[in-house]
């Protein structure tokens, strides 16, 4: 296929789009990502919410309509129970619709109780027009360590066999997100500071945390904009073009530039760009 023939195709078919958003706590991750409520060409977004992000998008001035919108899928996540990594791998790898219950988060739960309070998912019938958010990528990487773990002593040190599991799982969803095969998918996850040397001198190097200091290194592959968020002179600010920050990771494929949008907002990557049309 030629260049050109790709061109032509992008008028015509609408490609999916994945976003990673992070940075430091309390900067603006979840409202900024809960804006994509107020898009009008999103029919639905699946919130997936492992860090009680619900309560920042309960007072982020969405209307009972773009509340609406927002299908909330609350994973309660500990060490003891690492419900996180379990439910997402299966809503990210079955076949045929799962139920998840509201109480548990638990795909398939088998607790009577459970039955008639739950939502029914499956990828494969999701569309151009929903997007699936999940939150946090740092929680989920906690979660797939923690069962890796699972069974062993709280003093025990994970070792090349845990931290190995940790990555594969992590791999298998990011992969359904890389392909964004039947709809969008947005992630948000905190940074990791990292020393590293160049030229002799000693800097920091700020990465997208997603399970350990290697794989959050790479992280960034699997995803169509990688856009970092702050504060800047008592502000909210957001970047998303690859020479925002020299020491920061930020890109996108599609040349988004959310840090020249009049206000932080989805509309900049989503609707600018192209995706939603």
């Amino acid at each position: 296929m030629k260049l050109s023939d790709l061109a032509k195709a992008a008028n015509t078919v609408r490609a999916n789009h994945s976003i990673l958003v992070y940075g430091p706590p309390k900067t603006g991750k979840t409202r900024l990502l809960g804006t994509a409520a107020k898009i009008p060409e999103f029919k639905r977004i699946f919130w997936i919410d492992l860090e009680n992000g619900s309560e920042t998008l309960l007072h982020s001035g969405l209307t009972p309509e773009e509340m609406d919108k927002i299908v909330l899928i609350k994973v309660p996540d500990t060490r003891d129970n690492p419900r996180g990594i379990e439910t997402v791998l299966k809503m990210f790898s079955a076949k045929t619709p799962i139920f998840i219950c509201d109480t548990h988060g638990k795909a398939n739960c088998s607790d009577p109780a459970c039955k008639d309070h739950g939502i029914q998912f499956c990828l494969k019938d999701l569309t151009h027009n929903d997007i699936v958010i999940l939150d946090s990528g740092s929680q989920l990487g906690d979660s797939a360590l923690n069962m890796a773990c699972a069974g062993k002593s709280v003093e025990f040190k994970p070792g090349w066999d845990e931290y190995g599991l940790q990555s594969k799982w992590l791999g298998d969803i990011l992969s359904h997100i890389q392909a964004a095969t039947y709809t969008n998918f947005a992630i948000i996850t905190h940074e990791l500071i990292v020393e590293e040397e160049v030229n002799g001198v000693n800097r920091d190097k700020i990465y997208p945390l997603v399970g350990t200091k290697a794989f959050s290194a790479k992280v960034a592959k699997y995803f169509g904009s990688v856009i970092y968020v702050e504060i800047k002179m008592g502000k909210h600010a957001a970047g998303s073009s690859s020479t925002y920050k020299p020491n920061h990771i930020t890109g996108s494929r599609v040349n988004a530039k959310i840090e020249n949008a009049k206000e932080l907002d989805m509309r900049a990557i989503f609707m600018e760009r192209g995706i939603l049309k």
